[in-house]
């Protein structure tokens, strides 16, 4: 069973998403009840037609998350324009403090994925309020951020999305880092294929577009609902999906104290092990600004 908190757009976008890849029963949880359970029963009436048999629930009660192998968390402040991750920050602290410790006490043996923004400080957070261990506690990271980058260099060069592979690492936020070095397309360096300044065009467009999504229309929804859904097909399939979330590493890429995005091994385990890679040397400077940044905000956390 995977337990979805929030049911807004995007969790219920989230949660159709599911569905329709028959990963297991659902259940949607949120202070609105009624939207919760109107949600779940407007996707019911829909079961027919992607040819689900579970069930999905709505439910205003934590308790209904009891048995769950994945919970989502979701719920929290919008971003709005102008307003950056980390604005978000103390606002939604206190948000997660409350859910993780109601995730850790009905659903003990659970893999907790924060979605919650700003999404590295939330994950250290639901980490350390929810006691779990930190394999299985992970947020959604970079995973998004490199569906972006994929995007825009295919588009660049006219090739199938499918054939480009790319990673970006980091903060979920302004201070990410897309890997050039590690990004191809059919294992062709797209350093081959593109010059500087078109490369450098991409990164700029791969940072900025959430908050470009956001200016024109209030909200970034398909994408990360489809990347949350992927992240729950790798751990309820145990798909072993290399992938850039957000994790408490152990001295890898010389953090041991915070979450940041880095790529990891994902399945039935939650992380289940950090790939550590061989940065240039201007992807490590990138990289310790954006650790500066996180450890900055993470200072700013009140209590």
């Amino acid at each position: 069973m995977i337990t979805i908190v929030g049911a807004g757009i995007v969790g219920s976008e989230v949660a159709y998403s599911i569905l329709q890849d028959t990963l297991g029963d659902v259940v949607l949880i949120d202070l609105q009840a009624d939207l919760a359970r109107g949600e779940a029963l407007d996707m019911m009436q829909a079961a027919p037609a992607i040819e689900f048999d579970g069930t999905v629930r709505g439910s205003g009660d934590f308790k209904e998350m009891e048995g769950s192998e994945l919970v989502i968390v979701m719920v929290g402040q919008a971003r709005k324009p102008n307003m950056t991750r980390i604005d978000l920050m103390n606002v939604n602290a206190k948000i997660i403090r409350s859910i993780v410790k109601e995730a850790a006490h009905y659903a003990p043996d659970c893999k907790l994925m924060i979605v919650t923004n700003p999404v590295d400080i939330m994950t250290y957070i639901a980490r350390k309020e929810s006691g779990l261990p930190k394999n299985r506690v992970f947020g959604m990271g970079n995973i998004l951020d490199t569906m972006r980058f994929r995007t825009y260099i295919a588009q660049e060069l006219g090739v199938s999305r499918e054939d480009t592979q790319a990673l970006v690492i980091g903060e979920h936020g302004d201070s990410m880092v897309p890997l050039t070095e590690y990004a191809c397309v059919s294992g062709i360096p797209i350093a081959n294929l593109l010059s500087k300044e078109k490369i450098d065009n991409i990164i700029h467009r791969t940072i900025t577009s959430g908050a470009n999504v956001i200016k024109l229309k209030g909200a970034t929804i398909y994408a990360p609902a489809a990347v949350i859904a992927l992240t729950a097909d790798a751990v309820i399939k145990d798909r072993k999906r290399v992938m850039s979330v957000s994790t408490c590493p152990s001295g890898e890429y010389g953090c041991s104290d915070f979450s940041i995005g880095v790529p990891a091994v994902i399945g039935k385990d939650g992380v289940e092990r950090i790939v550590e890679l061989k940065l240039s040397a201007e992807s490590q400077q990138r990289l310790e600004k954006s650790q500066n940044a996180i450890r900055q905000a993470i200072a700013q956390l009140q209590p």
